[in-house]
């Protein structure tokens, strides 16, 4: 039994052996690992370098084609251009030549002599100084304004320069002071004939003159009858209180209401605010390999199309570190099979660069103050004055004696609504007579028939001094939208305004351009309130729709260009044309500009085959990406829901995505072939379409191409939605 307990122990070197064995075995296995690894870094490599070769042929690929069709694009686009630049060159030489050739006596406003003579002639002329004159002779003064406006709107800058914009600016300052002027001296005719014209059965001057552009209003307290609380224009529905102690007082109230705005131009509150930012010092430029971790990462992702290849799954490839990688780093020689020939990157299409998003200040003003940039004044002008009344002609004999009123022009009657009184001091006063007391006076009025107010007006003052709309000293404003009647109490008589949100109507909820035909298409947007529809055909457009709103009854179905139906729809009160400053006021995502007005371009140019609309997804996506839905569509009917595709644009491609509108989550395509995207809608669309539809692009008007542009780009709706 000993003998076997001896044999069952192992020796040292035994022990010593195995532990060799076992140090051995684990050293090559380590070694195999090691080569194994190293052989798959290299297989890695190898499959990264070919990946990267293959990536550049592919990013070399696509940047050939895309230097093509931009190119391509830009020539049609140039055409587009340059054909409307030369209809409206054509166009004004016409308008020069026929305001040349006008025989009609009236003055040429820009010319220096003949206008600057009509205004002296109209200022000195006495004999035209009556109500129904003056209103006859303004409807010409507007016009020369409106034609001057016109000019500096229309005209290029190589057509017209800065002497000459600054001279009719001034002519029109002239103008709009000359009517001002002129109503005024009206005003004190009116005034001074109050006996004659009052009214048989009251006593007091009561009397109204219009035409298209002007209304005024004159009463007059001729009988100073204390019992009379309020009158009423019934012509208009205008009604305000007369104090006792204004019942007793010789005055009169002219009301005079204007659908022009000449004071708001002059206010620096319109102006945009733009922010300017403060110089910065540049920091010192440090060599490449001097650069931190951090300072790489505050760099920023490239941006699109610079040095990046958009992957199937969207994410971008940085071509110059698959180079790098191919050309290798380090020291190991390179075998016949890792020598790939390297292709060198071609240089892309030659895009501009992107416009910075423009910042604006904060509105510094005092709260009372209107930011014009927020708020539009609708319903034109009120000129609400509490007048003196001259002294009235008396007949002694067979006399009529009448006074001179030197200098002739209407006086101000001063009144100031007494401050809110405390319970204390009505106490005090409960016994006092009241006849002197001065408190606020009510107003309430019809609002004007052309405009559509969509909420609660805000009533503001101008302040003449600040040249800014002020709504101090208003209270009590309420409102009546099935009457359409708004009252409120002002502390002080003088001109005032109407206000509405300039963004009521925004963001939209969604928006809708179909073709009817060739060169016609409507453009449907349903806004936060309204919806809209405007019917484009060649060069021209129109508002169709809401047609159940009687204030927009003097402009439904006119057919003007696109800038003036902008202008009549904005004084309408239907504004859903955002400002370059209205992201501050609008909370939206903001998209990137180049790319949208490019997406505008494109849609234009398809718009008489293709229809597009909004989508949620396009909210969602980021400020590079643009998401939309397309269908073709020949025929002049509904188009069903099935039957839209969606599209996405960025920056380098358009691509169709197989996502709908109904989906839970949004995905692009997993798998986007070359031949499933290109650099531009218009070039996709050439792939895609239809001959019929093809054909019909090719046909399509450059004016209609032109509208439709117009039109998309001053609503924004791919931003706006």
């Amino acid at each position: 039994m000993a003998d076997a307990g001896k044999k069952g122990k192992m020796s040292k070197a035994e022990k010593d052996k195995l532990k060799k064995e076992e140090q051995e075995r684990k050293a090559f296995e380590e070694e195999a690992a090691r080569m194994q690894a190293q052989e798959e870094a290299k297989l890695k490599k190898k499959e990264e370098a070919i990946m990267a070769v293959e990536r550049v042929k592919l990013e070399n690929e696509e940047r050939r084609r895309r230097r093509v069709e931009m190119s391509d694009l830009q020539i049609v686009l140039a055409s587009v251009s340059m054909q409307i630049r030369q209809f409206h060159s054509v166009r004004r030489q016409n308008e020069k030549w026929a305001r040349y050739m006008k025989c009609d006596g009236s003055p040429d406003p820009t010319n220096q002599g003949e206008i600057n003579t009509y205004i002296n002639l109209r200022l000195e002329d006495k004999t035209r100084d009556d109500s129904i004159s003056v209103l006859a002779d303004s409807v010409l003064d507007l016009n020369l304004i409106k034609e001057l406006q016109q000019l500096l709107e229309d005209s290029p800058h190589d057509e017209l320069s800065d002497i000459q914009r600054s001279l009719y600016h001034e002519t029109i300052q002239e103008l709009q002071n000359l009517i001002a002027v002129k109503l005024d001296l009206a005003t004190l005719q009116i005034l001074c004939d109050a006996t004659v014209l009052a009214d048989p059965e009251t006593g007091n001057l009561q009397h109204i003159i219009k035409n298209d552009q002007i209304i005024l209003c004159a009463w007059g307290n001729i009988m100073k009858n204390p019992r009379v609380k309020s009158f009423e224009f019934p012509e208009i529905h205008f009604t305000f209180d007369i104090p006792r102690i204004l019942g007793l007082s010789d005055c009169a109230v002219r009301l005079m209401n204007t659908k022009f705005d000449h004071l708001s131009p002059t206010s620096k509150a319109v102006i945009p605010r733009f922010k300017r930012n403060k110089a910065e010092i540049p920091a010192p430029t440090l060599p490449e390999e001097n650069k931190g971790p951090k300072e790489s990462e505050e760099e920023g992702p490239k941006e699109e199309g610079e040095k990046m290849i958009e992957t199937k799954e969207g994410s971008s490839y940085d071509v110059s570190q698959g180079l790098s990688r191919i050309s290798g780093t380090d020291d190991e020689p390179k075998t016949e099979e890792e020598q790939e020939v390297v292709e060198a990157l071609e240089e892309d299409f030659p895009d501009p660069p992107t416009p910075e998003p423009l910042d604006f200040d904060d509105f510094d003003e005092d709260d009372d103050i209107v930011d014009l940039r927020a708020y539009d004044v609708l319903g034109g002008v009120f000129t609400f004055n509490l007048l003196h009344l001259p002294p009235q002609p008396k007949a002694v004999g067979a006399w009529t004696i009448t006074q001179l009123v030197d200098p002739p022009q209407i006086e101000v009657y001063e009144y100031m609504a007494d401050p809110p009184q405390t319970h204390e001091d009505n106490k005090k006063d409960k016994e006092k007579d009241r006849k002197d007391d001065k408190p606020p006076i009510g107003v309430s009025m019809l609002l004007p028939a052309h405009a559509v107010f969509l909420e609660s007006p805000t009533v503001a003052r101008w302040d003449y001094d600040r040249k800014l709309w002020s709504t101090k000293g208003f209270s009590d404003q309420n409102f009546n939208e099935n009457t359409r009647t708004f009252s409120f109490k002002t502390t002080h008589f003088g001109t005032f305004c109407l206000l509405q949100d300039t963004h009521i109507n925004m963001p939209f909820q969604s928006w809708t351009l179909r073709p009817h035909r060739l060169n016609s298409a409507v453009l449907t947007i349903t806004a936060a309130i309204l919806e809209v529809e405007i019917e484009i055909k060649d060069g021209l457009c129109a508002l169709s729709q809401p047609k159940d709103r009687p204030e927009l009854a003097h402009i439904i179905d006119r057919w003007l260009t696109t800038a003036e139906l902008i202008k009549v729809m904005r004084q309408a009160g239907v504004n859903i044309f955002p400002n370059e400053d209205s992201l501050k006021f609008v909370a939206i995502q903001s998209k990137n500009a180049l790319i949208e007005d490019r997406l505008y371009h494109q849609m234009a140019l398809t718009a008489s085959a293709l229809a597009f609309t909004w989508t949620k997804w396009n909210a969602e996506r980021s400020k590079n990406e643009f998401v939309f839905q397309a269908v073709e569509a020949l025929e002049d009917e509904p188009i069903m829901e099935e039957n839209w595709s969606m599209f996405m644009a960025t920056k380098r491609r358009v691509m169709k995505l197989r996502v709908s509108e109904y989906d839970d989550s949004f995905s692009q395509s997993q798998e986007i072939n070359p031949s499933e995207y290109k650099s531009n809608l218009y070039h996709l669309m050439n792939d895609i379409g239809s001959k019929t539809t093809l054909e019909r692009i090719e046909t399509t008007s450059y004016f209609f191409i032109n509208c439709v542009y117009q039109l998309l780009k001053a609503t924004k709706v791919l931003t706006y939605s």
